[in-house]
């Protein structure tokens, strides 16, 4: 793997037998009745109460990443087995050392999966977890942000108030079109496991149509700066075509944000809901104020590679004293 680790990429790639038998829940995924659960907030992430072997946690509800993946405390207190290690190259830049996992039986509400693959990540605290991918291929979610609820199993006639796009999901975290600075730019990882911002790769920095806006108040962590990361600017964003524009904070990288193009969070104030409807291959946005207007194609884009990639990060300055 080099000196860097791919945190989309080979955690997928180190995880796939596990993840091909979680993905067969996708047909199954709208059979089950909705259920509610009040949520939680880690910074702007959407936090559920789940229990892992029988230890209650709190799990951000996590599309950018493509496993499972729990504190060291948390696997202590749940008596999981630490197998064999992938390295992770952290926001600020620390490598650490993951360990794979199985979590016997995963709980949230009322349902139960059994032998989920996971990681044990010392970049992660408390009795903290991230759902991800195999998470959401086995329950479609609908995130509430205005009314802090998640919605298991949401009726299918929820989602045909939202406006909808479709997603890769090959690489298992959430690929779109979205546009950036009136430019509509492919191959971008929708996550709800970012707080703070978005990252661009400069090769498509330069196809913007409006230039990113500086920042000078933004103070970047030194060890960022010396992994290469330029911030201090921010975007407008949207999601869907006609939505309004969100402003958000942008750091850039001679090399691609884990392999693609970007990655842009989705915990806005403008998003006052979102679904994660892996079945259909789509996600979904309820932002308000939608005009009649249609999607551009995307530019071409390099496809991404596994060689010039860097870590999906959430803390770009430093902690507040």
């Amino acid at each position: 793997m080099g000196r860097r680790a791919l945190r989309v990429t080979v955690l997928s790639l180190s995880f796939a037998a596990g993840i091909v038998a979680l993905g067969s829940a996708a047909h199954r995924a709208w059979a089950s009745s909705s259920i509610v659960i009040s949520s939680g907030t880690n910074a702007t992430r959407t936090t559920i109460p789940v229990t892992i072997d029988g230890q209650h946690a709190t799990c951000v509800l996590d599309t950018g990443t493509s496993a499972m993946i729990v504190s060291p405390w948390l696997a202590q207190a749940a008596h999981l087995t630490a197998h064999a290690g992938t390295f992770e190259v952290a926001p600020d830049g620390h490598t650490y050392v993951d360990r794979q996992t199985e979590i016997a039986r995963f709980g949230v509400a009322s349902y139960v999966l059994h032998d989920v693959p996971a990681l044990i990540s010392p970049n992660v605290s408390g009795g903290n977890a991230l759902c991800g991918y195999d998470f959401f291929t086995h329950f479609p979610t609908l995130i509430d942000r205005d009314h802090r609820q998640v919605t298991l199993f949401p009726a299918p006639s929820k989602l045909t108030r939202m406006h909808c796009i479709t997603v890769d999901l090959t690489p298992k975290v959430p690929l779109a079109t979205i546009q950036i600075n009136d430019t509509w730019l492919s191959h971008i990882v929708l996550d709800s496991g970012m707080a703070g911002g978005g990252a661009l790769w400069d090769g498509v920095r330069e196809q913007l149509h409006r230039p990113l806006v500086a920042n000078a108040n933004y103070e970047t962590m030194p060890a960022a700066v010396r992994q290469g990361l330029a911030c201090g600017a921010s975007a407008w964003v949207r999601y869907t075509p006609g939505s309004p524009l969100s402003s958000m904070p942008i750091c850039t990288e001679p090399q691609r944000p884990d392999g693609y193009n970007g990655i842009i969070e989705t915990n806005l104030p403008t998003v006052h809901a979102m679904a994660v409807d892996y079945a259909h291959r789509r996600v979904c946005f309820d932002v308000g104020g939608y005009a009649d207007v249609a999607m551009p194609a995307a530019p071409a884009a390099p496809a991404p590679t596994a060689t010039d990639a860097w870590s999906r990060y959430n803390y770009l300055r430093p902690p507040k004293s």
